[in-house]
Formats: C-alpha cells, sequence, structure tokens
C-alpha cells in the first residue's frame, strides 16, 4: 500500500519492478574499490629534549642496552685492527730480534738510543710502505668503528633492527661524507690550533701538565661547533658540507649541551689513553716474566705473538668502545634537538621499516686488497730479517 500522494513503482504485467528499477543485462554492477593500506608508521623518535647532564646519562643508558650489538662490533673492529697492524707488529718483532731481543726494544721504549746493527738495502722501503699501508687501514677502520657505533646507539634509541651485516651496509654507504666531512673540519680548525699551539704550547709539541691542560680546553671550545657531525652524517643523512652547517646551527641552539658532548668526548679519549699505557705496561711485565729476552726460543715466539696479538685486538676494541661512549650524548641530542633519523632507513624496504636492512660483507674489497698487500710485505720482511 501507498501513502495519499505518493507514487507507485512502476510494474509490469506481472506485479515486478519496472525495468527501470532493474540492471541492465551484460553490464557487471559497479563494485567499490578495496580501501588503500595506511602508509607504514613512522620509527617513533622520542622527541624530547632532555636537560644537559641527562644527556650524558641517557648516553650511558643506551650504551648500556646496546652493550649485545656493542660487544660484537667491538670484536670485529679489533680483529680489522689486528689484520691491519700485524704486518707492522711482526716487522717490528723481527727487526728488534736482529738487533738484540726484547730488552734492546724495553730500551728503545724508554727513550735510550741502543746501539743498531746494520740490515741490508731495500728494507727501509719495505717498511715505509709497510707503515704507510697499515696506518692507512688503522684509519679507515678507526672510521668505521665511530660511524658503526653511531649506526647501532641511533638503532637503538629509535627501536630499529641492526644486524652487524646491516650496520656495516649504512656505515660503507656514508663512509667517504664522514671522510670528507671530517677533512673539512680539520681544515677549519687547523688556523686556531696553530695559533692555541704557539700562543700556549710556545710552538713546542709537548709542554706542563698546566699548558697540556689549557691547550686542550682552549681545543674543545673551538672545536665545540662540530659536535653533530656524525650524527647529522648517520641519522640525517645529509652530505659533508650540509653536516658542517647543521652542526653550527645545532650548537649554537644549545652551546652548553654541544659544549658537555665535547667534553665527554675528551674526557673519554684521555681515559682510552690511561688505559692503553696500562696495558703496554702490563705487556712488557708479561714479556719480562716470560723471559723474552735476546736468547727467545720456539716456545717464547710463540707466547710473544699471543700476548701481542690479544693485546692488538684490545686496543681495536678499546676503540669501538670510546666510540660507542662518545656517540650516545651526540645521538641523544640530535634527536631530541631535531627529532630526525631517517637516515638509519636508507637501506630499508619503504614499506617496511621494521625489516632489518640488507647485509655487507664484513670486509671490503678495497681493505681485502690492502690487508693482503700488506701481509705480504709483512712475510718479505720476516724473510728478510730473519735469513
Amino acid at each position: 500500500m501507498t501513502e495519499p500522494g505518493e507514487q507507485p513503482p512502476p510494474e509490469t504485467d506481472a506485479g515486478v519492478p519496472g525495468p527501470d528499477l532493474i540492471e541492465p543485462a551484460g553490464v557487471a554492477p559497479q563494485v567499490a574499490p578495496p580501501p588503500q593500506p595506511p602508509p607504514p608508521a613512522a620509527t617513533p623518535v622520542a622527541t624530547e629534549m632532555p636537560g644537559t647532564l641527562a644527556t650524558v646519562s641517557r648516553g650511558l643508558d643506551l650504551n648500556v642496552a646496546a652493550s649485545r650489538e656493542i660487544r660484537r662490533a667491538s670484536l670485529y673492529i679489533g680483529l680489522l685492527w689486528l689484520l691491519s697492524i700485524g704486518p707492522i707488529a711482526a716487522t717490528l718483532w723481527a727487526f728488534s730480534a736482529k738487533q738484540g731481543g726484547f730488552e734492546w726494544l724495553q730500551r728503545l721504549a724508554r727513550g735510550l738510543r741502543p746501539e743498531f746493527v746494520p740490515v741490508g738495502p731495500g728494507f727501509g722501503e719495505i717498511v715505509f710502505v709497510i707503515l704507510l699501508i697499515g696506518f692507512g687501514c688503522l684509519v679507515a677502520v678507526a672510521v668505521d668503528a665511530q660511524l658503526l657505533a653511531t649506526v647501532l646507539i641511533g638503532a637503538r634509541a629509535t627501536d630499529r633492527r641492526f644486524s652487524l651485516g646491516g650496520a656495516i651496509a649504512l656505515v660503507r654507504l656514508r663512509y667517504w661524507r664522514y671522510v670528507r666531512a671530517s677533512a673539512l673540519v680539520g681544515l677549519i680548525l687547523l688556523v686556531p690550533r696553530v695559533l692555541i699551539n704557539q700562543v700556549v704550547m710556545n710552538g713546542r709539541p709537548a709542554g706542563t701538565e698546566a699548558q697540556a691542560l689549557v691547550s686542550t680546553a682552549i681545543d674543545i671550545l673551538v672545536s665545540t661547533p662540530f659536535a653533530y657531525l656524525a650524527a647529522g652524517i648517520v641519522l640525517g643523512a645529509v652530505g659533508a658540507r650540509e653536516s658542517i652547517r647543521r652542526s653550527w646551527r645545532l650548537a649554537r641552539a644549545r652551546w652548553r649541551l654541544a659544549l658537555l658532548i665535547g667534553i665527554v668526548n675528551t674526557a673519554v679519549t684521555y681515559i682510552a689513553g690511561f688505559a692503553v699505557g696500562a696495558g703496554g705496561d702490563i705487556l712488557v711485565r708479561l714479556g719480562t716474566a716470560f723471559g723474552l729476552g735476546g736468547s727467545t726460543g720456539p716456545v717464547q715466539i710463540l707466547v710473544l705473538a699471543l700476548i701481542v696479538a690479544l693485546a692488538i685486538v684490545s686496543i681495536g676494541s678499546l676503540i669501538m668502545t670510546i666510540g660507542a661512549l662518545t656517540a650516545g650524548p651526540q645521538v641523544v641530542a640530535f634527536l631530541g634537538l631535531t627529532g630526525y633519523s631517517n637516515g638509519l632507513d636508507a637501506l630499508n624496504d619503504p614499506a617496511d621499516l621494521s625489516a632489518p636492512a640488507p647485509s655487507a660483507s664484513l670486509i671490503s674489497l678495497p681493505m681485502q686488497l690492502a690487508l693482503v698487500i700488506n701481509a705480504a710485505l709483512g712475510t718479505l720482511s720476516l724473510i728478510f730479517l730473519l735469513r
């Protein structure tokens, strides 16, 4: 039934709805498109700026939370350090054995001038190439350690997942940016540091403890604007020049925070220097205890090689630990000031940022080539000295 005034629907003779209510034959019904999946949520980043001292505390907390990843990275850096400095250590040992053994090396380490036994021609050139390649590898490993520490601490601070291989892949992506930025900062600070040395240290490389302390304090003040260099390159994904400009702006925004980061970096470096000095003293005592003097035999050679290898690996691991301790406050401050960390996602699939980054080989091809060449030269120097 219909209400008064309402038109009934048109019907056919059979009493069914008219043709205007029936969909034409052969025409598919319109189906609404499925809803688009929501875009992947960005990784949450704590943008609340902690206090100046709380930044250091938060950085230490991140180091503790990432201790497992840092331990693995420390072992990796330590082994690379051993491969880099191994030929240099072997050549030094063979040369000292020819000169008079461990006692001769002790006298040299104490600043004395022992007599030198002449060595055949060509040895100096071999040693020069070994030192050049070896120290080049050491510098590369030190850069890797600083960037790797920034990646791992940044990943822990932003709840990202990074395997060691994935972190190394990101480090290699940012490596040359950081090298160029560090070189530019070195050029910028060259003149101030020369002036500091002339005024405070009277142009000498070393002075009294008070002069060294004043020189270090002034150097911290001068280098404060560049406190966010590594974080800007790794987390901010910017180039070398832009990372310097941004670090300057961030330091101006909270100069006390940038100064504190510089102080922490210097303090950790000094502590590491004391640790290395203490470790060297322990090595000398162990060498004396094992009787590693001029009459060194096969067993003593094996003991000496093992002790030196463990010491080199320990120093390399210490470099990684230093990098993590210095990266902690820098990462916390950078995230608090900018809230930006998308540079960590450079290798991730944009549709699944929670997936781990793709891995890379642990040793790059140029590093492999340099290590092989240096190992061959080190072997040649041993044959040259021990024949």
